[in-house]
C-alpha cells in the first residue's frame, strides 16, 4: 500500500514537474542540531542496503533494489573517505537509520558544482526536524571542506513540504534557461519548453504550500 503524504512528505495527487533551487549565499543559513535520542554514524560498507530501504520507503524508488543500485552508481566510484565526509547518516537509539543526505557533485549546468543530494527522513520521524538538521549538516559540510559561492538541488512539485524547508535556509527557484544537462523524465506535459512548465511547476508549488500552511494554521 502507498504511504500517505504526511508518512513520506510527498503529495503524489500533485502534477510531477521536476524544479530547481539555488544558493548564491551558502554562508549563511540557520543552524539546526539533532534532537535527543538520534547520532550522526560514518558511512560503512553495508550502509547502501539501509540507505535504498529508507529512499525506497518515502517513495523516492521503486524498491531497495533499485535504490542500491542507485546508491552504488552515484556514490561507490569515489574513495570511501570522500563519501564519509560527503554523506549524511542519522540514526536513532537502536541504529536504525533515520535520515539520510549528502554534498555531491551535480553538472545538471554542464560543468561541476555542489548540490544537496537524495535528502530523505523515514516514514517513522517526519515532523521532528531531522529534514533541517540534514540541510544544515549539508551546508555545515559544503562550508567545511572550502567551497564557495554556489550550491544548487534538484526536486519535483511533489516534494513542496521539502521545498518549503530548503526556502527556510536561502534556497530559491531557479527560473533562468534549462540547464545543459536538466533531465526531464517523468514531467508533464512534454511539449511545453522548459521556462514555461518551471513558471507552471512554481505556481503549484505555491499555491498548495499557502493551503499547506493555512490547514497548519487552522489547527
Amino acid at each position: 500500500m502507498e504511504k500517505s503524504f504526511l508518512q513520506t512528505g510527498m503529495d503524489k495527487n500533485v502534477p510531477y514537474f521536476g524544479v530547481i533551487m539555488e544558493k548564491h549565499d551558502p554562508t549563511v543559513y540557520p543552524k539546526y542540531e539533532l534532537p535527543q535520542g538520534f547520532y550522526f554514524a560514518e558511512y560503512e560498507r553495508g550502509f547502501e542496503k539501509k540507505w535504498a530501504v529508507l529512499n525506497s520507503d518515502v517513495g523516492h524508488m521503486d524498491s531497495p533494489e533499485d535504490g542500491e543500485k542507485i546508491f552504488i552508481r552515484e556514490y561507490m566510484g569515489y574513495d570511501i573517505d570522500t563519501i564519509r565526509k560527503k554523506t549524511i547518516f542519522i540514526m536513532d537509539e537502536k541504529d536504525n537509520l533515520a535520515g539520510v543526505g549528502s554534498v555531491w557533485d551535480g553538472d545538471d549546468f554542464g560543468e561541476t558544482f555542489q548540490r544537496l543530494h537524495w535528502i530523505a527522513v523515514s516514514s517513522n520521524y517526519q515532523n521532528k526536524g531531522l529534514s533541517k538538521v540534514i540541510v544544515s549538516r549539508a551546508l555545515n559540510i559544503y562550508n567545511n571542506l572550502g567551497y564557495r559561492g554556489y550550491i544548487y538541488l534538484t526536486s519535483q512539485t511533489w516534494s513542496y513540504k521539502a521545498l518549503n524547508v530548503y526556502s527556510h535556509f536561502g534556497f530559491v527557484p531557479y527560473m533562468g534557461e534549462k540547464p545543459k544537462n536538466w533531465n526531464e523524465d517523468g514531467s508533464n506535459n512534454p511539449e511545453l519548453d522548459f521556462q514555461t512548465k518551471n513558471k507552471k511547476a512554481w505556481d503549484i508549488v505555491n499555491e498548495k504550500l499557502n493551503l499547506y500552511k493555512n490547514q497548519k494554521h487552522e489547527k
